[in-house]
């Protein structure tokens, strides 16, 4: 009967609904540019849900609590051709759990990218990495990715020696994976107004299979205190899914919040 005072208000629902599609889409990319920081509360909560507390019960296994870290870097993801670029924030998280055994150890590099791994401790201090766990999302679609390790490989022997190296062969999952560490000097890192002697520890992880890709740990590591007192990591991964991370990370304090 009216058809232009029909058509009208449908060219204008249609012309709204574009824009609100045009700007959701502008405000889901530009915060796929930005990561959240961990909460520390958060942090705490679950750590202590986790019944954790206390210092470590021998070498080789840290004082547990929730620790910061000073942090910069940035990281790139994507699908296909499409990337997504954005900044890390400026602390991330290190959280120690006491676990049978040995410990967990997590880094909440952000709400969007967190890496955990249950570390086995045997008497004399040496350490194996049992199992992993890496969650990285961009725009909260992405994968939490959980493997145990077979065989355990051997993350840091009891003894730390400028020159030695060590190397394992194992599979996370049905991954095949390669790993070459070498201790590359002697250090000191100032943290609460002293300097603590490190030694600095190159790890070269390559992976195989659906996720091939290659991870360089350099860590600065205090013996005595089972710590990272500064971390660099430099992780690209290539396939139908990408992700490149760089970080720089430095502990603010020996004191954990628990």
């Amino acid at each position: 009967m009216f058809p232009g005072l029909i058509a009208r208000p449908l060219r204008a629902s249609l012309i709204l609904l574009l824009l609100v599609a045009v700007g959701t889409g502008f405000w889901l990319w530009s915060r796929a540019g930005e990561s959240t920081a961990a909460d520390p509360d958060a942090a705490v909560r679950d750590f202590r849900a986790a019944a954790g507390g206390g210092a470590g019960p021998r070498p080789g296994v840290p004082r547990a609590g929730v620790y910061r870290l000073r942090q910069s870097g940035s990281e790139r993801g994507g699908v296909g051709p499409i990337d997504l670029t954005r900044d890390l924030p400026d602390v991330a998280l290190y959280t120690v759990t006491p676990a049978p055994g040995g410990y967990r150890e997590a880094l909440d590099i952000s709400e969007e990218h967190v890496e955990s791994s249950l570390l086995r401790v045997g008497k004399a201090g040496a350490t194996r990495r049992v199992s992993t766990r890496t969650k990285v999302t961009f725009l909260g679609v992405g994968r939490d990715d959980r493997r145990e390790l077979r065989p355990a490989p051997l993350r840091f022997p009891a003894r730390l020696v400028v020159g030695d190296t060590w190397s394992s062969r194992y599979t996370a999952g049905t991954l095949p994976i390669t790993v070459r560490s070498r201790v590359l000097r002697r250090d000191a890192v100032e943290i609460d107004g002293r300097r603590l002697p490190v030694v600095v520890v190159r790890t070269i992880t390559d992976t195989g299979g659906t996720h091939p890709g290659r991870r360089t740990d350099v860590i600065w590591w205090s013996v005595p205190r089972a710590l990272p007192l500064r971390w660099s990591i430099d992780t690209e991964i290539r396939g139908i899914a990408k992700l490149r991370t760089r970080a720089e990370l430095a502990l603010e304090t020996l004191a954990p919040r628990v």
